[in-house]
């Protein structure tokens, strides 16, 4: 939890020193479309990695979207969705929605988007992040991240031929000192 925090006062400090010197080089993207929304999005989004931490293993990916409404003056929110694996693009396109999708009967294509007219960004600059890692697509260079945690297996249906299979499997591996050793429970 500690190393999130740390994460999380990382990534606010980069936002307000690129807010206050634009000059500073920070890898990032703007996106100024994406597929199925009609035009150019009617918002700023800058994207983009960073590393945090020693040798900067970790890379939490980020989404910031300036405000509509003025960006120098408006605060920050900073939008964290919780659970592993979870991306903040789910507050991005439902929570609080800059972005909706189109309900609308399957065609074999990725869903249509549409403008939220009740978006946050109305009144604030908000600050989406990937966190914890394996959140989303942040990510560890490095395998050792979660080793020492405990791994259930589980899934539903089809997933009762599966999971036996799996769970087996990484027993075996254990057993026969093939690394990494993983904190299987059962």
């Amino acid at each position: 939890m500690k190393e999130t925090y740390v994460y999380i006062s990382v990534l606010l400090n980069l936002l307000l020193l690129q807010l206050l010197c634009p000059t500073l080089s920070i890898s990032k993207s703007t996106v100024t479309e994406l597929p199925r929304f009609p035009g150019s999005l009617p918002f700023e989004l800058e994207t983009g990695y960073v590393g945090v931490g020693e040798g900067e293993n970790v890379q939490l990916l980020y989404y910031f979207v300036k405000s509509d409404n003025n960006p120098k003056d408006d605060p920050i929110i900073l939008w964290l969705t919780g659970g592993h694996v979870c991306s903040a693009l789910i507050g991005f396109f439902n929570e609080i929605g800059l972005l909706q999708f189109v309900v609308s009967k399957y065609d074999g294509s990725l869903p249509k988007l549409t403008s939220n007219p009740y978006s946050w960004t109305k009144v604030a600059n908000i600050l989406f992040i990937d966190s914890p890692v394996g959140a989303g697509f942040s990510y560890s260079k490095t395998a050792e991240e979660f080793l020492p945690n405990p791994i259930y297996v589980g899934g539903v249906s089809y997933g009762g031929f599966t999971v036996p299979l799996v769970v087996q499997h990484i027993s075996d591996a254990n057993k026969a000192g093939i690394e990494p050793i993983f904190n299987l429970k059962v």
